[in-house]
């Protein structure tokens, strides 16, 4: 539970966008666009955090997050379609051992991403994120970092920024991530 705040931040950062598709796929061209896209993302399961009580430093080895539907503002509107969700891992030094009302301090995170047409789904885009973590004001955990996909895998080759802020909402008993992905990236053919 403590190190869901890391696993979130880092899912919500949400790598976007790399598809499972076939090895001889290929850009089109130069004609890449930009894309800016936005995404939920619940912590639903996360292994049991290994905390050194001499460094205050966790490491999660799992966190899985789970999300709904991707908001395009700018992009391939397909990608509005799908639902998002994300396998991460974090190593995170936090501001007290009690999750909820904790803080990082500094921290990394880094994960897959996945877009599917429904939950469950086979992978659309498939997308590789590392972010770090720290606290702003009004969010307990917030990443900034990159996120990359590659033709051979992905209905999309590209790359750019991901941000996520990362709250405890009490309603929900868990983490709560709002993420957004930008750069400029090129539809498969």
């Amino acid at each position: 539970m403590n190190k869901i705040f890391t696993v979130i931040f880092a899912v919500a950062l949400v790598s976007i966008i790399t598809i499972s598709g076939t090895a001889t796929a290929s850009a089109k061209g130069n004609q890449k666009q930009p894309i800016d896209i936005s995404a939920t993302l619940f912590v639903t399961g996360i292994s049991d955090p290994e905390t050194n009580p001499n460094s205050g430093w966790s490491t999660i080895e799992s966190e899985t997050l789970v999300g709904g539907l991707v908001t395009v503002n700018a992009g391939p509107a397909i990608l509005g379609t799908t639902v998002i969700s994300a396998q991460q891992s974090s190593h995170e030094q936090f501001t007290s051992d009690f999750l909820p009302a904790a803080n990082v301090k500094k921290g990394k995170s880094k994960g897959t991403f996945y877009l599917t047409s429904y939950l469950g789904g086979d992978p659309l885009v498939v997308g590789k994120y590392s972010i770090k973590v720290s606290s702003i004001p009004g969010c307990q955990i917030w990443g900034d970092g990159k996120w990359k996909s590659k033709a051979k895998n992905s209905i999309i080759d590209g790359h750019g920024k991901i941000t996520v802020c990362t709250n405890f909402v009490p309603a929900y008993g868990t983490f709560v991530s709002q993420v957004t992905v930008t750069g400029n990236a090129a539809l498969v053919d």
